[in-house]
């Protein structure tokens, strides 16, 4: 009985060959075979015969060729081999039946007396190995990711043969070799390991010109083929022969001896020059450390590193390397004895016993290589105690460390902590694996794929080797598979190549806290953190959370960002790594933990927020929150936010954003509502530029939880979110539609009872009303709210309806009422200490006094008010407050004091895209090129502001522009232009109660 997977898959009884059927029924054996004795699954059979594209009869079609093949089996003659589980199915084979474990026998068996020196021995043992194949690996299983394993069997076919022909020269048998190494080397262009053979069998025969034309052959084909040059031990032969080196002619052999244990380099490693750079410093310099340490997330491609760079210093450390797999991230890591008798087989003599006693075996092992020159890689290393008894005692040899820890106990060693690819590299990569003309023709896919394997080898790696398996995919179908964050974790998988396994065996090794910090850092989703939200998260001390985070970094599943400029460390996960760890979250946290979770955190941020609108007063109604749902942050933490709170939003704008819209997934209405409530007072109302862009944050927040509240039926949420919408519409100068979001608002306000709420709005309501000029309707509004604050007896309310107030009785012409209402509001401001509250309202007193032609007041007012909003850094009212004095010195005649503030005020407001501002400022520059007799300038800027108030439907404000106008078109000559839109703009005063239409009567 025999089973062949080394050429065409077959199985053979005796002279009888079964017949096996088509493509997909040899698949399914191979998939057994490949590993005999173990159970497959039902859904990895599936994939291995359908890739990803199943007919949806898959697992019956699967039981009618199990049936098959049994039924071959059974034809030929044979005993029963494919054995039903209740999960799948496995392969029952007897022993040395499979070609395959017996290739890897002889090659055991043929290493093992290469290591001792017995050429002819190692030499018959590959001949044998070598004697199993019959052609391709795996041949005639159709399209499937099992083709990775027929490429691995390939490779090592040619190693194989690489060792058998050392072993040949080791025992001297140059001459023999030069046919078939000639041979060798025609078909395998690329493997530099034949070319140095045959070129030392070359010089050996005393053929050193030929020697010599082999290597400039085998570089121009390097050179053209592949775009770099020979390797290392190539061009040392190459000098060798050169200088007519002696020892050459017994270099085969003694290499032979030496330990080459380095598993064979990636083929299309990519990118990672400064990090090969510093390894090769590191190891070659005249500073040489002998002891490096890479480390990284699992994935991140630290072995391949470790084995390019130990390829490229290997001929700095001529008596061999040495290779130990570690394996820190299973179950049963290699433990240091193991690790030593292994070692110390390889470097003494045979049949030396090995000490039992761990001390005894490093000491053996250090006094071993004391004298030597080796290169020492221990791959996959879990912690310092591993390895410390693996290190030489001298500094001939060096060791090449790579582990998911950062080992920082190792004394003496150079680290490299290894981080994801750059986007170039990570499409190089692609385009390596698949091919540069399929991955340039779909760029724009190739580049999406790069962003959601987020620069992680493995994971491109992964999306690489599925297209390379599915000639038939576009790039993009790919890239449209991973776009469902659910899936994704599930598409990045071929083979035995996984990305959630990766994460996966790291995340067993954690300590039970950083775990939980791990899991619920995943479902908070945030871009970036700090020690408080994982405090928050997990319920402990800002000291046990941030003893979890160093953890999770020493682990390489966070990485530690910076310090921000309010002193917090910031952390952040990899988005593969989030979503690994929002499933452990979903599989190991209940729903009730995870609710509590979100609402601890964001109950945080409600905290901080309200510890900020305390500090800032904003001279605003700000809309509190009103369910107890904060949850109070340390002391330490709200001094360093409240130290530069423009600095903490501008890191915190993401994550707030995420954090409202995931509350808002989770049915979380009320703290949802409330974050978004009182991110709107603080973050846009009172200075509306804390957020880098506060309208789009503004919005995202409030439509994901008035989604929520009208999804809860949370009428009162609801009410607050629509009443916000209308400012932020108010914000942008839309104040039609800020007044039907405000009107949407009132009722439910009422219907809910929340008075605080209905005296907001009331006000809020006014307010717009004011700017669009509906005058007597904003008093309306206004004197509504001014009761209900005042029943409420909040003096900060009634201190900013009163200074709305005063400005429409100003806008109207009635000054006495608008003093009244201004200094009654300028008195309760300053009794509350809110300076932003004073400025505003010295700024309209001093727009009281400009109006009644009380210029030197107006100036020292507007300069009072100037003077607080520097020293509050509010930009924006520092332009207001510049515009107003420009104003006010151009009716004073001193226009040159009036430009310069102007021309920045234009700069500013257009920065921060005031429109309403803007088109003010327009109109004063105007006014000042009018009075300077500039009238060309002067038209040119006041038609620009029209167009502005045009633009935001502000009637009053574009009849006051068109009053402006009207004295150019006259100072031009054009009078009947003049008169016809003066008569325009005295119409909308008239129509709106504005004051100019009493002073127009009055001329």
């Amino acid at each position: 009985m025999e089973f062949r997977l080394l050429g065409p898959v077959e199985v053979w009884n005796d002279r009888r060959q079964v017949s096996l059927g088509g493509t997909k029924p040899r698949t399914l054996l191979v998939a057994l075979l490949l590993e005999p004795g173990r159970v497959v699954t039902s859904e990895r059979l599936v994939e291995a015969i359908w890739a990803e594209d199943p007919p949806a009869t898959a697992k019956g079609i699967l039981h009618t060729y199990v049936a098959s093949l049994r039924r071959a089996f059974a034809a030929a003659g044979l005993p029963p081999v494919i054995m039903s589980h209740r999960v799948g199915y496995l392969a029952q084979i007897p022993p040395r039946t499979l070609d395959k474990d017996l290739f890897e026998q002889h090659l055991a068996e043929g290493r093992g007396a290469a290591r001792k020196g017995h050429h002819r021995e190692a030499s018959a043992s590959f001949r044998a190995a070598l004697s199993l194949w019959r052609g391709t690996a795996l041949g005639g299983i159709g399209d499937s990711f099992l083709r990775a394993e027929a490429d691995r069997l390939e490779e090592l076919r040619l190693a194989v043969i690489e060792e058998r022909v050392a072993a040949d020269l080791g025992a001297g048998q140059d001459q023999q070799l030069i046919e078939e190494l000639t041979e060798l080397v025609a078909l395998y262009p690329g493997r530099e390991r034949l070319r140095r053979d045959l070129m030392v069998a070359l010089y050996r025969s005393g053929r050193q010109a030929d020697a010599l034309a082999m290597y400039q052959h085998g570089r121009q084909v390097l050179i053209e083929e592949l775009g770099i040059e020979p390797g290392p031990e190539l061009r040392e032969t190459q000098a060798a022969i050169l200088r007519s080196d002696t020892t050459l002619l017994h270099r085969a052999k003694a290499a032979a001896q030496l330990p080459r244990q380095l598993p064979s380099p990636v083929p299309d490693f990519t990118g990672r020059a400064e990090e090969m750079a510093r390894l090769s410093g590191y190891l070659t310099g005249p500073d040489a450390v002998p002891l490096c340490v890479i480390s990284g997330q699992g994935g991140v491609g630290k072995s391949a590193l470790a084995l390019q760079t130990a390829y490229e210093v290997a001929p700095h450390y001529p008596d061999g390397q040495l290779y130990v797999e570690l394996r820190g991230t299973t179950e049963a890591p290699v433990t240091p004895e193991e690790a030593l008798g292994r070692l110390l087989r390889e470097l003494d003599q045979p049949g030396t016993p090995i000490p039992a006693a761990l001390e005894e075996r490093a000491a053996r092992y250090r006094t071993l290589l004391a004298s030597r020159q080796k290169l020492i890689v221990l791959d996959d290393a879990v912690s310092e105690s591993q390895v410390r008894p693996l290190l030489p005692g001298g500094r001939g040899c060096a060791v090449i460390i790579t582990s998911r820890n950062r080992l920082a106990g190792l004394a003496g060693a150079a680290f490299v902590d290894l981080g994801l690819l750059p986007r170039e590299s990570a499409f190089e990569l692609l385009s390596r694996i698949n091919g540069p003309e399929r991955i340039a023709g779909e760029s724009d896919a190739a580049w999406r794929l790069v962003n959601q394997c987020g620069g992680l080898p493995l994971a491109l790696r992964v999306a690489g080797a599925r297209l390379a398996s599915r000639r038939q995919w576009s790039v993009a179908r790919l890239a449209d598979r991973l776009d469902d964050e659910h899936r994704r974790l599930d598409e990045l998988a071929v083979g035995d190549q996984a990305v959630r396994a990766s994460i996966g065996l790291s995340y067993q090794l954690l300590p039970p806290l950083a775990k939980t910090a791990l899991r619920r850092l995943g479902l908070l989703g945030m871009p970036h953190f700090t020690v408080w939200v994982a405090a928050s998260a997990m319920e402990e001390s800002l000291d046990v959370a941030e003893q979890a985070l160093e953890q999770l970094v020493d682990a390489s599943l966070v990485d530690l960002v910076d310090a921000d400029a309010t002193g917090q460390v910031r952390y952040r996960l990899h988005d593969l790594t989030r979503l690994f760890a929002k499933e452990r979250a979903a599989a190991e946290e209940t729903e009730e933990a995870c609710a509590a979770v979100v609402t601890r955190v964001l109950g945080g941020w409600l905290w901080l927020v309200e510890q900020l609108s305390e500090a800032l007063p904003t001279g605003m109604i700000p809309m509190r929150a009103t369910t107890g749902l904060t949850h109070p942050v340390d002391a330490e933490v709200v001094r360093a936010v409240l130290a530069d709170p423009h600095a903490w939003f501008r890191r915190e704008e993401e994550s707030l954003i995420v954090a409202v819209e995931l509350a808002a997934a989770m049915d979380l209405d009320e703290i949802a509502v409330e974050l978004a409530s009182a991110l709107s007072a603080v973050a846009f109302e009172g200075s509306q530029y804390l957020f880098d862009n506060p309208f789009a944050a503004w919005h995202r927040t409030h439509q994901a939880a008035l989604a929520v509240a009208r999804r809860m039926d949370n009428t009162l949420g609801e009410a607050k979110l629509l009443a916000g919408l209308g400012q932020l519409s108010y914000e942008r100068d839309s104040f039609a539609e800020s007044r039907e979001y405000l009107s949407q608002a009132l009722p439910l306000f009422r219907a809910a009872k929340d008075t605080r709420g209905e005296g907001t709005t009331l006000a809020a309501l006014g307010a717009a009303c004011r700017e669009q000029g509906y005058l007597p309707e904003a008093l309306h509004f206004l004197g509504k709210a001014e009761e209900l604050w005042d029943d409420l007896a909040d003096s900060a309310a009634v201190a900013h309806i009163k200074r709305l107030m005063g400005t429409v009785h100003l806008e109207r012409g009635d000054y006495a009422a608008s003093w009244a209402c201004l200094t009654a509001a300028l008195t309760l401001y300053q009794q509350g200490e809110n300076r932003r509250g004073e400025g505003l309202t010295l700024r309209s007193m001093s727009l009281y006094h400009r109006a009644r032609g009380e210029l030197d007041s107006s100036e020292a007012l507007c300069e009072r008010a100037l003077a607080i909003f520097e020293d509050l850094g509010d930009r924006l009212m520092v332009a207001y407050c510049h515009r107003s004095l420009a104003k006010t010195r151009v009716r004073l005649e001193r226009y040159d004091e009036a430009r310069e503030p102007l021309e920045e005020a234009l700069v500013t407001t257009r920065t921060l895209s005031d429109r309403w501002g803007e088109a003010c400022t327009l109109r004063t520059l105007g006014e000042l090129y009018l009075a300077e007799g500039r009238l060309y300038q002067a038209k040119s800027h006041l038609e620009e502001s029209l167009r502005l108030w045009e633009t935001l439907n502000i009637a009053l404000f574009r009849a006051r522009t068109l009053r402006d106008l009207a004295l150019v078109h006259q100072a031009l000559g054009d009078d009947a232009t003049a008169e016809t839109i003066r008569s325009e703009a005295v119409e909308v005063f008239q129509l709106y109660g504005a004051r100019e239409y009493g002073e127009s009567r009055s001329l």
